[in-house]
C-alpha cells in the first residue's frame, strides 16, 4: 500500500461525525490560541492545515454530519477537559468570562459596548473573587 492509498484508507475508517467533531476541536483550541497569542503565532497555520484535514473527513464520511453537529461536539469536547478541583474551576471560571469579554469587544454590532462592559465587570467580579479567596486562606 503506497501513501496515497494508506492516507485514503486512513481518511475512509476516520470519517464518523464524533471524530470529525474532535478534529474540529482542534480547530478551534488552534484559533483561540491564535487569538490570545501576544505576538506571531503559527496558530492560524495550523488551524487552517486541520481545517482542511476535516473537509477532507467531511467529504468522505457517509453519515450526514450537520453544522450544528459537528459544532456542538467540538464544544462539548473541550468544555468536558474543565478539572473538577474547585481552585483549577475558579480560574476557568475567570479564564470563561475573560472570553466572553474579549468576544464582545471584537463585536461591531450597536449593542456590544455595552455588552462589553457587562463582560467586563462579570470578569473583574470573578477575578476579584479569586483574589478574596487567596487572601482567606492565609
Amino acid at each position: 500500500m503506497d501513501d496515497a492509498d494508506f492516507g485514503e484508507a486512513f481518511l475512509q475508517a476516520n470519517a464518523r461525525p464524533d471524530f470529525i467533531a474532535s478534529q474540529f476541536a482542534d480547530v478551534i483550541r488552534s484559533l483561540m490560541r491564535a487569538v490570545s497569542a501576544d505576538g506571531a503565532s503559527d496558530a492560524v497555520y495550523r488551524a487552517s492545515e486541520k481545517m482542511k484535514f476535516v473537509t477532507d473527513l467531511l467529504q468522505r464520511c457517509s453519515e450526514r454530519v450537520t453544522w450544528h453537529g459537528m459544532f456542538t461536539g467540538a464544544v462539548e469536547e473541550i468544555q468536558s477537559a474543565i478539572p473538577e478541583d474547585d481552585d483549577d474551576r475558579r480560574y476557568v471560571r475567570a479564564a470563561k468570562r475573560g472570553t466572553k469579554y474579549l468576544v464582545e469587544l471584537s463585536c461591531t454590532d450597536p449593542a456590544a459596548s455595552g455588552r462589553a462592559s457587562k463582560r467586563q465587570n462579570e470578569f473583574r467580579d470573578t477575578i476579584r473573587w479569586i483574589e478574596e479567596s487567596r487572601s482567606g486562606r492565609r
